[in-house]
């Protein structure tokens, strides 16, 4: 298990504080389509601009109840549109990082990624996932719903309306599919080893000013 303290809700904090004012417009009846709509528009990388999604501190790829989330390479050229998409970005960095820790140190491939929850809902998003990790993205139909549907599905394991879970396979429905663009992989791969700089770089700093801050 390696679960990142924030993804989604990454994006929660954007729709809550720099996207508040379309949040609470009633002509916007999305609001997670509607920054899906202002990522479009920025290109992969973000001109540069990296997101660190460590909000509450981390718990993987790294254990750190200190660390917190930033900005870094923020130029006068940069928009509120960038910030959004820097965003997602971070979050798919962070993701990334997680894999590989997963296949190098516990040889576990992971050739394609499962979504699941609310994010899976957007597809710029599950592009960024894609082309950042370099592995074939599948939300799997109704997302929000998945939890339930697992617990139900395992009961009905439990209860011998299937035999198996290796049976349930066949009932687990993908809705799309999301292949890593190429063309985007240089730009990503640079970028996430800066991304993976910053946390040696910063640990220091980050302990020594939020050592003393209630948790």
């Amino acid at each position: 298990m390696a679960e990142t303290e924030l993804a989604g809700g990454c994006l929660k904090w954007l729709s809550a504080g720099i996207c508040k004012a379309e949040t609470d417009d009633p002509t916007i009846s999305n609001i997670f389509g509607y920054m899906d709509s202002r990522v479009s528009e920025i290109p992969a990388g973000s001109d540069y601009l990296i997101f660190m999604p460590w909000m509450y501190g981390e718990r993987a790829p790294v254990s750190d109840i200190h660390i917190r989330s930033g900005f870094l390479n923020l130029t006068p050229e940069h928009t509120r549109e960038h910030l959004i998409r820097a965003v997602y970005e971070g979050v798919a960095y962070n993701l990334r990082w997680i894999i590989e820790r997963i296949e190098k140190e516990y040889k576990f491939p992971l050739p394609s990624l499962r979504v699941i929850g609310g994010g899976a809902l957007g597809h710029p998003w599950m592009q960024i996932l894609a082309d950042v990790t370099g592995k074939k993205i599948e939300p799997v139909r109704n997302p929000q719903e998945a939890g339930a549907v697992g617990v139900a599905m395992a009961a009905a394991v439990g209860l011998g309306k299937y035999k198996g879970f290796s049976d349930l396979k066949q009932v687990v429905g993908v809705e799309y599919t999301f292949e890593p663009q190429s063309k985007n992989r240089e730009v990503y791969d640079l970028l996430y080893s800066c991304y993976r700089e910053l946390y040696g770089d910063l640990k220091g700093f980050y302990t020594r000013i939020n050592a003393h801050r209630s948790h």
